[in-house]
């Protein structure tokens, strides 16, 4: 027999499972509707669809957690096994198992710090590398016949480049290659259009005169593609000039410390990389003036110069200008000819005084008039107290010599 208790929960105080779980689910979520959980994650796995499943688990608990597959572009990092991480989204109960889960919307790695310590140190390795160092960035192109976009094919940034250009130099044409600049497959993407670009050939249609890559604004997870090493690497690998547009002016990437020129925004990289066709326009204009004036300039001497000439007495009279130049050049041959003589004249008795000199200094001169040289073994016989009786001398003469011996002269002892 029903007692009184079962009589009440068949009147209407029983509830289903259904019942039971869509109300816990729709209490949880009013309660728990926007929430930062933070815990170890473990069993991540991506299905075949995209979505990804894994659960957030601390020392006493564990959740599990759903990311659907258009909400996993915004995550930055590859998420792996024991990996530390913060996750914002709602709690719910999935009604067919009845299990309670966090229904997730953004992912990062646990803390803004952890984040951040990861941008600086990839800062500093690059900068220690050199990859920041002003010998390394190329100079921009003046007037840029191709420009390379590296960019969403659908964003807005796209639309501000080509007003731009539009607006200030229409020549140039722009050649787009489409990537995500954002989620996990963004940095990757970005550096192989960067490459691709690079590999063209120079004589490709295609091939761009410099490349702009970026993005519009948004918040740091949106923008974070370009905060990538591979982008790093693939910029300063390009032998193409880059000019790094990520977000808004606040915003501040690796990309942009490794191009060759950063700009604020997408619309500024457009206004930096052509010039204002206004300003090319004045400055022809101006080339044009200045070339005028400095030819009209050059006639007005020449016609100057032509004036002076027809003017001029030598113009009118050109046979007698003749004799006068050959009356001077006659008189120039007259004053070299005795110029000539004069210096041979004297170069003469100069040459007649030397010689004399020398047959004054020819010591056979003295042999010729008569006298002798004697020497004594060789040697010159300085004066006659210097000899004795006996003493042999050779007597040289101007045709030969004789040997005499030295004997006391008699006559001067016997008029002593």
């Amino acid at each position: 027999m029903p007692t009184s208790n079962d009589h009440s929960i068949s009147d209407g105080g029983i509830l289903s499972v259904t019942e039971l779980t869509r109300g816990l689910s729709d209490l949880v979520e009013s309660h728990y509707d926007d929430v930062w959980v933070e815990g170890e994650l473990s069993n991540f796995t991506r299905a075949a669809s995209g979505h990804c499943y894994f659960t957030l688990k601390d020392a006493d608990a564990q959740i599990r957690c759903v990311m659907w597959k258009h909400l996993t572009q915004y995550v930055y990092f590859e998420p792996e096994e024991g990996m530390q991480v913060r996750v914002n989204g709602h709690a719910s109960v999935y009604e067919r198992r009845g299990d309670l889960q966090i229904m997730a919307q953004a992912m990062r790695q646990a803390g803004k710090g952890a984040q951040q310590e990861a941008y600086e140190q990839l800062k500093q390795k690059l900068k220690d590398e050199g990859l920041f160092d002003r010998e390394r960035k190329k100079a921009l192109p003046t007037f840029p016949e191709k420009i390379g976009v590296v960019t969403s094919g659908e964003g807005a940034a796209l639309q501000d480049i080509l007003s731009v250009l539009e607006r200030r130099f229409p020549p140039a044409q722009v050649v787009l290659c489409p990537v995500p600049v954002q989620g996990l497959d963004a940095p990757q993407a970005i550096a192989d259009a960067i490459a691709a670009f690079n590999d063209l050939p120079a004589d490709d249609d295609q091939r761009p005169d410099l490349i702009i890559t970026g993005r519009g604004g948004g918040s740091t997870e949106d923008l974070w593609a370009f905060n990538e090493e591979v982008v790093a690497r693939a910029i300063d690998a390009s032998d193409l000039p880059v000019v790094s547009a990520v977000g808004h002016e606040s915003d501040t990437s690796i990309a942009d410390f490794v191009a060759d020129e950063r700009a604020a925004t997408p619309s500024m990289a457009a206004e930096i990389v052509v010039p204002d066709r206004r300003d090319v326009a004045h400055r022809v204009r101006d080339l044009h003036d200045r070339l005028r004036d400095r030819v009209t300039r050059q006639l007005q001497d020449a016609r100057q110069r032509i004036d002076a000439l027809v003017s001029s007495r030598a113009f009118h009279s050109p046979i007698r200008r003749l004799e006068q130049h050959r009356q001077h050049l006659d008189a120039i041959v007259d004053r070299l000819e005795r110029s000539g003589e004069r210096i041979t004249e004297q170069a003469r008795t100069r040459l007649d005084r030397l010689q004399s000199r020398l047959q004054a200094l020819d010591p056979e001169q003295p042999l010729r008039r008569g006298y002798a040289y004697p020497t004594r073994d060789g040697d010159p016989v300085p004066s006659a107290e210097s000899l004795q009786d006996g003493d042999l001398l050779r007597l040289r003469f101007h045709d030969g010599s004789r040997v005499a011996e030295v004997q006391s002269d008699t006559g001067d002892r016997d008029e002593t």
